[in-house]
């Protein structure tokens, strides 16, 4: 979450995306998705940090200088698996220091707007925990011939009845940020279900 010189005026009551700031190394691959706040965003703030409850109303004359910052980082960074054990499929996270990684990447995106005059020196990185923190992509690919993998009609190769249509079937780095991909494929492959 960082701070706006300026308030930001959005009229909408669902969370836009605002700007996308990413940063091509192929070292450090990741993207940045900011958002203006809204009500809907600041409820969760609140439902996230009881505490805060007492200051709803000072955190939402406060929301149009809230700058929120999705850091999208690239599928290797993926903290979350499936595992086969018997005839089921259990899932399981990775050891690793994601919160670290996202607190870097964070200050970079921090820097850069900082640089542009676009923000206060103010900033606050929230980590909500593993299966919340990342936008999966690219962890069933489209198109290959694997057993978690799905066909062109999104059909799981190792089993026809399970249709995957969220952002895990697409490859981050090429599509960079598929939401309208993603959301066009679902409804292709409802109208593919509905006939």
């Amino acid at each position: 979450m960082f701070f706006s010189r300026k308030a930001i005026k959005s009229r909408l009551n669902f969370t836009p995306s605002l700007m996308q700031i990413i940063n091509k190394s192929k070292n450090d691959y990741f993207a940045a998705d900011l958002r203006p706040g809204n009500k809907l965003i600041t409820n969760s703030i609140i439902e996230a940090f009881p505490i805060l409850s007492p200051f709803k109303i000072i955190i939402n004359f406060l929301r149009s200088r809230l700058l929120f910052s999705n850091i999208l980082l690239d599928s290797s960074f993926s903290n979350i698996f499936l595992k086969k054990d018997k005839d089921k499929y259990n899932l399981f996270f990775k050891r690793g220091d994601l919160l670290k990684k996202l607190r870097q990447r964070n200050f970079k995106v921090f820097k850069f707007l900082l640089s542009k005059k676009t923000i206060l020196p103010i900033f606050k990185t929230f980590y909500p925990g593993n299966g919340a923190d990342y936008h999966y992509f690219g962890s069933i690919p489209f198109g290959k011939k694997k057993k978690l993998s799905v066909n062109n009609n999104c059909q799981l190769n190792s089993n026809k009845n399970i249709y995957i249509v969220d952002g895990s079937i697409f490859d981050f780095k090429t599509n960079k940020y598929p939401l309208g991909i993603v959301i066009a494929n679902s409804r292709r492959v409802g109208k593919i279900l509905s006939r």
